[in-house]
């Protein structure tokens, strides 16, 4: 399974990957596997399981201007921090635009994550993100969506209207985060 990529880095640092189409793979249109300091930008990555996936501790990357739609996920981050991830585009995709997992210190910022199955943004056990003037709209779910997330999340600045379940939903212990300045209009 570990190769059934568009892209694969394995261990790899302080490439660019830049204006590459990753379309049809199994897993991941980019998979990023360990490494540091690489640039991803203005792929398009569609009907992939995974559009982006970082794993297994990717740190210090940048993921900038993408466009992943129709993938499962859009774009996945697991045990993975200190990434920034701006200007994406990740629409239509059967479960959510942007998951994290045990994943810490990232920046999400101006990304629009809309009309997803599941959820915008999602959350999981993950602390210490920023999350910064997305566009979360028209998902199934959730707009903005964290489970057991806790210790200085900072929301701040997003736009969350017209989705099916909540705007912004902080769930099961998820303690000690900053929600501010976020809008969340149903029926605009």
């Amino acid at each position: 399974a570990s190769y059934n990529s568009g892209i694969y880095l394995y261990s790899s640092s302080d490439n660019a990957i830049t204006g590459n189409i990753c379309n049809n793979n199994s897993h991941s249109g980019i998979w990023v596997y360990g490494p540091m300091f690489n640039t991803i930008t203005g792929n398009t990555c569609t009907n992939n399981n995974y559009g982006v996936s970082l794993s297994s501790s990717s740190n210090i990357n940048t993921i900038t201007g993408n466009t992943c739609i129709f993938n499962s996920y859009g774009i996945y981050l697991y045990s993975s921090s200190n990434n920034t991830i701006t200007g994406n585009t990740c629409n239509n995709n059967s479960y959510d635009g942007i998951y994290l997992y045990s994943s810490s210190d990232n920046a999400i910022t101006g990304n629009t994550y809309n009309n997803n199955s599941v959820c915008g943004i999602y959350l999981y056990s993950s602390s210490d993100n920023t999350i910064t003037g997305n566009t979360c709209n028209n998902n199934s779910y959730d707009g903005i969506y964290l489970y057991s997330s806790s210790n200085n999340n900072t929301i701040t600045g997003n736009t969350c209207n017209n989705n099916n379940e909540a705007g912004i939903y902080l769930d099961s212990s998820s303690n000690n985060n900053t929600v501010t300045g976020n809008t969340c209009i149903r029926g605009t």
